[in-house]
């Protein structure tokens, strides 16, 4: 599994757990996403897991999921894209899971070159600091 890199501006929430929450919504999106299911996670899934019902039965605030959320995307281990319905998908940059997301787009009957491009610059970005 690869390294996070936690934000320092992510604050703690009410009981401390900012790195543990960050840690969670990284393991939600990799549970939810890939083979059999798409390359990616909805957020709602997340949310789901995270923060339970809407009025918040789960161990965090979905404000607090939303910091570590943009945390994992400022910090580069995750992507943030929208499908073909405009809906928001997340994605590890993980380099299995960016290469599954070319894949599955290139075999599409009209692939999103954005996205293939954008999935193809974290996994650059990965290899040519790995040496």
């Amino acid at each position: 599994m690869a390294t996070n890199h936690r934000s320092n501006s992510e604050g703690d929430d009410a009981g401390g757990d900012a790195e543990g929450r960050y840690d969670r919504v990284l393991s939600v999106v990799e549970h939810n996403s890939g083979d059999p299911q798409l390359p990616d996670c909805l957020p709602r899934a997340v949310y789901k897991v995270l923060v339970g019902d809407p009025i918040g039965t789960g161990d965090y605030k979905r404000d607090d999921v939303d910091d570590s959320i943009r945390a994992a995307v400022n910090a580069g281990d995750l992507i943030v894209w929208r499908d073909r319905d405009g809906r928001k998908r997340l994605t590890r940059t993980l380099d299995a899971d960016l290469r599954e997301l070319i894949g599955h787009e290139n075999e599409q009957e009209h692939p999103t070159t954005e996205l293939i491009e954008q999935a193809a610059r974290h996994i650059d970005d990965r290899e040519a600091t790995d040496e």
